[in-house]
């Protein structure tokens, strides 16, 4: 119970500012291989913890599937060697879930986490509650799952038609995004269920930007959204559908996308 009782504390005390993600070395290559990173990080694309026995589905450009699983023996990052066999677009995929349980405090829904009151800050300085929060019984419990589908794209030489991933969101853009450069807008569309996700909410974080410094995304009411990179370098797409606090908690999907934007010169 001690890994998850920390990875609890985790969650909780960053209120979910550790997320994960995966990313190569370098979104374009002629390279035979390519480095993938994976982790946990509150820091963009920054690994602070590694992902433990998660399985990577690589499509390759000829579609076929490539499975994957790192055999890293690192705390801080999960790593692996991928082979580039063929030039195209290689789209990496995992997804990785933990459960989290909800409880009604103050007429709202809260994630409830079951730990000590000297273990965590003060009710007014957290977004969760535990059990020292209520007087008496505990108000019944909701179980839910938080899934995260991360997802990235590797081109080696030339670039080729993106593949869809079964993440339960989906994201296209109209333009491939090993070509995306700083300074183009960028339109994307999204997804759930083969309808538009109206009710989506984006985040967009620069390398090392935290959830504090995370930029919001509006979204139209036909689910596109356009984003503008500022600068060249590594950038997390965070796309999720936006939470009622009033209403009864459900499972969460969240897709987390990691892009390189070029230089306007390169």
């Amino acid at each position: 119970m001690k890994p998850y009782l920390a990875f609890a504390l985790l969650i909780c005390s960053y209120s979910q500012a550790h997320e994960p993600y995966v990313a190569p070395l370098n979104y374009t290559t002629t390279n035979t291989q390519m480095p993938i990173f994976s982790g946990y990080a509150e820091e963009a694309l920054n690994s602070e913890y590694a992902l433990k026995d998660v399985q990577f589905n690589v499509i390759q450009p000829n579609q076929t599937v490539v499975t994957v699983q790192p055999q890293s023996t690192l705390e801080s990052v999960t790593a692996f060697d991928l082979k580039l066999p063929e030039k195209g677009t290689y789209t990496l995929h995992a997804k990785t879930s933990y459960p989290i349980q909800y409880v009604q405090h103050n007429k709202q829904w809260k994630i409830f986490s079951d730990v000590a009151a000297d273990k965590v800050p003060a009710l007014a300085e957290r977004d969760y509650v535990i059990p020292s929060d209520f007087k008496g019984k505990l108000p019944k419990k909701i179980d839910t799952v938080r899934e995260w589908s991360i997802q990235s794209y590797l081109s080696k030489e030339n670039t080729s038609p993106v593949a869809a991933t079964p993440a339960p969101i989906q994201v296209s853009f109209n333009i491939h995004p090993n070509q995306i450069i700083a300074g183009q807008p960028v339109q994307l569309q999204l997804s759930k269920a083969g309808k538009p996700l109206v009710q989506a909410e984006v985040l967009l974080r620069k390398q090392g930007a935290t959830d504090q410094q995370a930029q919001s995304i509006s979204v139209n009411a036909n689910g596109s959204s356009t984003i503008t990179f500022p600068q060249a370098g590594g950038y997390l797409i965070e796309v999720s559908e936006k939470l009622d606090p009033k209403a009864v908690p459900k499972n969460q999907y969240y897709t987390i996308i990691s892009l390189g934007v070029n230089n306007s010169t390169s």
